[in-house]
């Protein structure tokens, strides 16, 4: 049973994140699979990322972020991965099958964190050595 509602879709939708691919990419990847039009707005510089985390318009101060028509701000990855996915009718109603793709997107998570600690050690308390 595959069971997938698809609901009526925002006029925009903006991601907010930076050059690279990152946490980003995910976003992108399932944006284009789903046909969903998602504009990639990526900051030209570290300057408007800051003026934009000490004004408050990032929640948790941190991107990618996703804002839906303008108004509502979606943060974390996994929470923008879940909406788009319902938005492109990929996300199952069924519980146990949307447990499975909980499961699939969590497991990324603790693929990707690894890599996350090792580039930026002191965002997560870590100091890392030559030993």
């Amino acid at each position: 049973e595959t069971c997938v509602s698809k609901p009526v879709l925002p006029s925009s939708l903006k991601l907010f994140y930076f050059g690279g691919k990152g946490r980003g990419e995910p976003i992108r990847l399932l944006a284009a699979f789903s046909g969903l039009q998602l504009e990639d707005y990526r900051f030209p510089d570290r300057e408007e990322f800051m003026a934009m985390k000490l004004n408050g318009s990032l929640p948790f101060g941190q991107v990618p972020i996703l804002e839906v028509d303008g108004s509502l701000t979606i943060a974390q990855t996994n929470a923008i991965l879940r909406y788009l996915s319902k938005l492109g009718g990929l996300y199952p109603d069924n519980p146990a099958l949307a447990a499975k793709v909980d499961a699939a997107l969590d497991h990324e998570l603790d693929t990707f964190i690894s890599a996350s600690i090792a580039l930026y050690p002191t965002r997560f308390g870590v100091t890392l050595n030559d030993e």
